[in-house]
């Protein structure tokens, strides 16, 4: 089974990646979709991160995400905490639907990371190849002010808790640039998932 890990900076357009690449038939596993899993109600985790952070994270029994993320991106000790609880669990659930696809006799498999180099996944021998999707900074700080409805203070605390791009770069095997029109990118993928044929 051939491996590809996808990551990128925050807003950098990996889901428009990971849309495209299910689209086109392929399984996905997504670290924010198992990092949404892990806290859920009546998870181990999310009891963990309610006694962590005090009852005000719950909102009617469901974790408050706009309230622990603001929480967080102001304290990196507070980061860091929240990344000793859920990383480990995120890791384990990653690691057995791995195995679930392999035993399922997949041929490729997309693992889409944002903290892929961050939290050392690329040490661990998972990935054929590591996919950057590549945007600049102030592009992306554009992108995550519009999406999460942030002032450019907040935006840019969220930009600076993930490694410089530069240095990701240098880890990535392949670099998908966004810095353009959504159709450029996604013609780029197109372009990589041709070659994948037949594997």
């Amino acid at each position: 089974m051939k491996v590809i890990g996808i990551t990128g900076g925050i807003a950098s357009g990996k889901s428009q990646v990971v849309k495209q690449v299910r689209a086109a038939g392929y399984p996905v596993l997504d670290a924010d979709e198992v990092a949404r899993i892990v806290v859920e109600p009546g998870t181990p985790t999310l009891e963990k991160i309610k006694d962590s952070f005090g009852q005000d994270v719950m909102d009617n029994g469901v974790l408050n995400r706009a309230y622990l993320g603001k929480l967080v991106f102001e304290d990196p000790a507070k980061l860091a905490l929240l990344n000793q609880i859920t990383q480990p669990v995120i890791f384990a659930t990653l690691k057995e639907q791995r195995s679930f696809w392999k035993m399922q006799g997949a041929s490729v498999l997309f693992m889409v990371i944002p903290l892929l180099f961050e939290q050392g996944y690329d040490q661990i021998g998972w990935f054929d190849e590591i996919i950057l999707v590549d945007t600049d900074p102030a592009v992306a700080k554009k992108r995550l002010m519009a999406r999460n409805h942030l002032d450019e203070y907040e935006a840019q605390r969220r930009i600076l808790t993930q490694a410089p791009l530069a240095e990701k770069k240098t880890k990535a095997d392949r670099c998908f640039d966004n810095n353009g029109e959504p159709a450029a990118l996604q013609q780029q993928v197109s372009d990589y998932l041709a070659t994948l044929t037949g594997q």
